[in-house]
C-alpha cells in the first residue's frame, strides 16, 4: 500500500513535468540558453527507491549543440548517481561523447519512448536488478528520409547489485561482484506504412570471465483509428547468443502488484519472474475514439469522460539448457522461461473520473496458461490484476 501511494502521488505530480520539462533560467524564448531539467528533481524504482537531484542543460545557438549535467542521490541506497553528456551536429551527422555514474537495469529490452501524457508507459518504476556503472560513452546519429540509425561505443567499470535471494547494497557491507566491460551498438528507427520500426544490435564483452555476446531485438508499433475505434499495437522480438551473461539476457517480469495498468509488458507477472535467451511479445489494444459522455466543471475541476478499451498481451520465451519446467541455474540465479506462453485479456474504463490534471479509470488483466499447465514459480494470487488507469491532460 505504501508502494502504491508513492507511484500515485508521483505521477500527479508529474503533472507540471510534462508541461514543461525544461525551465529556462536566462532570459526569454528558446536556444540559445540555461534549462533547468525538471524531470531530473525526482526518479523512483524498486531498487533505490526515491532518487533526488537536479539537472541543468545549456543550448547552443542554431541547435546546432547542447550539454547537460545531472546530479542526484538516493538516501534508502545511500548512492550517489551523476553525469554528464554532449550532442554537436555537423554536416555528416550528430556526435555524441558522455560519461556518467549511475545505475543500469539488467535485461533491458524496451524500445519504446516514456510518454508524461501517458502514465501507463512509465513501467521503469518497477525496475528491480540494477547494476551499478561508471560509463564512458562517444557516438554518432545520422538521420534518413524516413527515420534515423545511431552507433555508439560504451566501456563500463561496475558491479553486480542483486543475487538470487534478492537485492544488494554497498551500504549494507555485502561483497559486491564486479562486472566490467564494453558495449557497441546499432540503433535504427523507421517510419514504415503508418507504425514504426525499430531494431537494435549489440556486441559487447563482460569481465571478468571475458564472456561475449551478441544480442539483437527488433520492434513494430503502429496505431490507427477507423469507424470510432483507435488500435494500437506492438509486437517486439529478441535474441542472444549462447553463454551471454545474465544483464544481456531479456527480462520478461512484468509489473504486478503495481497499482498501474502499464503498456507493453506482462501485467500479471511479477518483477524478473521471466527471463529468455529468445521471446516474443505482443500487445494489442482497442479503445473508442471519444468518450461514451462528456461532463466536466471547470470551477471544481472535475469531470467523468469515460473511455472503455480492451486489450491482449500475450508472451513466449525460451532459455537455452532449461529443464521439462523451464528453468535453468545461470550465472547464480535461478531462471524461469516463459515456455508454455502466456496470454493476458485485459478490459478497463479510462477517464472515469477526471480531476484536476489526470483522467483516472480502472483496469484488469486474467492470466491464461495454455492446456491448464503452471509454472513453477507462479501463484495464484497473481493471476488476476486490479489496476488504476492515468492519463495527463496535456
Amino acid at each position: 500500500m505504501r508502494r502504491a501511494s508513492i507511484i500515485i502521488a508521483a505521477c500527479i505530480l508529474l503533472g507540471p513535468s510534462a508541461f514543461g520539462q525544461m525551465v529556462r533560467l536566462n532570459g526569454n524564448g528558446y536556444n540559445p540558453g540555461v534549462y533547468f531539467d525538471v524531470g531530473r528533481v525526482w526518479s523512483y524504482n524498486l531498487y533505490k527507491h526515491s532518487r533526488w537531484g537536479a539537472g541543468v542543460e545549456l543550448r547552443g545557438s542554431n541547435g546546432l549543440w547542447n550539454a547537460d549535467a545531472w546530479l542526484g542521490y538516493s538516501f534508502y541506497a545511500k548512492l550517489l548517481s551523476c553525469g554528464t553528456y554532449g550532442e554537436w551536429t555537423t554536416r555528416s551527422g550528430t556526435w555524441l561523447a558522455g560519461a556518467d555514474r549511475s545505475l543500469v537495469a539488467v535485461g533491458r529490452r524496451s524500445l519504446a519512448a516514456y510518454t508524461l501524457s501517458d502514465l501507463g508507459s512509465l513501467s521503469a518504476f518497477m525496475t528491480r536488478r540494477m547494476s551499478g556503472r561508471n560509463t564512458l560513452t562517444v557516438g554518432h546519429r545520422h538521420m534518413l528520409p524516413r527515420g534515423s540509425v545511431e552507433g555508439r561505443f560504451s566501456v563500463y567499470q561496475g558491479h553486480r547489485l542483486y543475487d538470487n535471494k534478492g537485492l544488494l547494497y554497498a551500504k549494507d557491507g555485502d561483497a559486491l561482484a564486479r562486472e566490467d566491460g564494453w558495449e557497441a551498438t546499432v540503433n535504427g528507427e523507421w517510419r514504415v506504412r503508418g507504425g514504426k520500426l525499430k531494431g537494435q544490435c549489440m556486441l559487447g564483452e563482460v569481465n571478468p570471465g571475458g564472456r561475449a555476446f551478441l544480442r539483437t531485438i527488433g520492434q513494430y508499433e503502429w496505431r490507427v483509428e477507423r469507424a470510432g475505434w483507435r488500435v494500437e499495437s506492438l509486437i517486439q522480438s529478441g535474441l542472444v547468443s549462447g553463454g551471454a551473461p545474465y544483464p544481456y539476457r531479456f527480462d520478461l517480469g512484468g509489473t504486478w502488484g503495481a497499482p498501474f495498468c502499464f503498456s507493453n509488458t506482462l501485467l500479471t507477472a511479477r518483477p524478473n519472474e521471466f527471463t529468455a535467451d529468445a521471446y516474443l511479445f505482443a500487445s494489442v489494444r482497442l479503445e473508442a475514439a471519444s468518450p461514451l459522455y462528456n461532463f466536466f466543471n471547470g470551477l471544481f475541476v472535475v469531470g467523468s469522460m469515460p473511455v472503455p478499451f480492451v486489450g491482449l498481451n500475450a508472451a513466449w520465451g525460451l532459455l537455452r539448457g532449461m529443464d521439462a519446467d523451464g528453468t535453468v541455474v545461470h550465472d547464480g540465479l535461478l531462471l524461469q522461461a516463459p515456455y508454455l506462453g502466456i496470454v493476458e485479456p485485459v478490459a478497463g474504463v479510462d477517464g472515469l473520473l477526471r480531476w484536476g490534471l489526470v483522467d483516472w479509470g480502472v483496469a484488469a488483466a486474467w492470466r491464461i496458461v495454455p492446456y491448464g499447465a503452471s509454472y513453477r514459480y507462479t501463484k495464484v494470487s497473481n493471476n488476476l490484476s486490479l489496476m488504476v488507469t492515468a492519463k495527463l491532460i496535456l
